[in-house]
């Protein structure tokens, strides 16, 4: 007579079997820490392995060196982002001149197979990049600040050349920048946006304060507008700049318009962002010999006065601290050329 089975162990058997059953159709699934969950239960002699304290840990790791992209793709990061220093020395090669060019230097660049390449890389990069891409640049760390200016001066005979920039002053003169700078030591600035000149004003600010009415100084402030509209409507502000500009200044500031060559002034210039604000100090040669862009960082404002001082007293033929005061830590035996 066969055994009857209870009603519970009937039960359990089913219940047990479909587990096995779904287990095997589904196949077998890994978890995070990379065992199979089912491995154990297909093959009794596997020893199992507990995985809820290595997947719990593996994913916080995980968590933490994973970012989710714009796409909604994660990718890693491998800490915060660092800024580089100034890659390379900015300018162009040949001496700047004020003067109208003429027909066969103007046929000579036409025919520059140099220039035309530089011009359809620059409008493959313009293509490729979106409308929002300078102010979204802008927003990312430290401002979007393109690059670390250099703790001591560029040396002279790897230094190029500022090139020549024309605008109105706010005499209503048409002013270059080649007969501003000439036989000076200047410090440049270009501005565009309001937030342009809080940069440019971290960068100057210290330093005019210690070396005002130098003789052989000069600052030289360029408000650039590549929108021919924005250029129009400051033009009508010149009343309100005056107010806020001392008068010594008024003939040294420039409002240019329109859109700058990117073969002779953008690239040069390293005028990748135009929400900037980017510092020049240029020799009495007229040779960019310091640059910086974005905020001021202490090290950089204190770099900046420590390479004017040394500049100036180079012009002079005397010791820097003997005719500018500068108040900082390190000598001027720090700024080698």
């Amino acid at each position: 007579m066969a055994t009857r089975l209870s009603l519970r162990a009937i039960s359990a058997s089913m219940a047990s079997s479909r587990i096995v059953s779904a287990s095997i159709k589904a196949g077998p699934s890994t978890s995070r820490a990379g065992f199979s969950t089912f491995k154990p239960l297909l093959n009794p002699k596997a020893t199992t392995t507990p995985t809820n304290v290595s997947s719990s840990s593996t994913s916080e790791v995980k968590a933490q060196n994973t970012k989710i992209d714009v796409k909604g793709k994660s990718k890693s990061s491998s800490g915060p982002e660092v800024i580089p220093p100034l890659p390379r020395p900015l300018g162009v090669s040949t001496p700047p001149s004020s003067a109208t060019k003429t027909w066969s230097q103007r046929k000579k660049e036409l025919l520059d197979d140099d220039r035309h390449k530089a011009k359809r890389k620059a409008l493959v990069k313009e293509a490729t990049q979106g409308y929002f891409h300078d102010y979204n640049r802008a927003k990312g760390i430290s401002g979007g600040k393109l690059w670390i200016a250099p703790n001591v001066l560029i040396r002279e005979d790897k230094a190029l050349y500022f090139p020549d920039i024309s605008g109105k002053s706010l005499l209503g003169k048409e002013t270059h920048t080649t007969d501003l700078m000439r036989g000076k030591v200047t410090l440049v600035s270009l501005i565009a946006t309001r937030l342009s000149e809080e940069h440019e004003q971290s960068f100057t600010q210290p330093v005019l304060e210690d070396i005002a009415g130098h003789p052989e100084f000069n600052f030289v402030q360029i408000n650039h507008q590549e929108n021919k509209l924005k250029s129009l409507l400051v033009s009508f502000f010149i009343s309100s700049l005056k107010r806020t500009i001392p008068e010594d200044r008024w003939s040294n500031y420039l409002i240019s318009g329109g859109e700058w060559s990117k073969m002779d002034v953008t690239n040069p210039l390293g005028l990748d962002n135009k929400l900037l604000g980017y510092c020049y100090l240029v020799d009495q040669n007229m040779k960019i010999r310091w640059a910086g862009c974005g905020q001021a960082t202490p090290q950089e404002s204190q770099a900046l006065r420590r390479a004017t001082a040394v500049l100036l007293g180079r012009v002079a033929g005397t010791n820097p601290k003997d005719d500018v005061a500068v108040n900082t830590s390190k000598s001027q035996d720090t700024v080698k050329s």
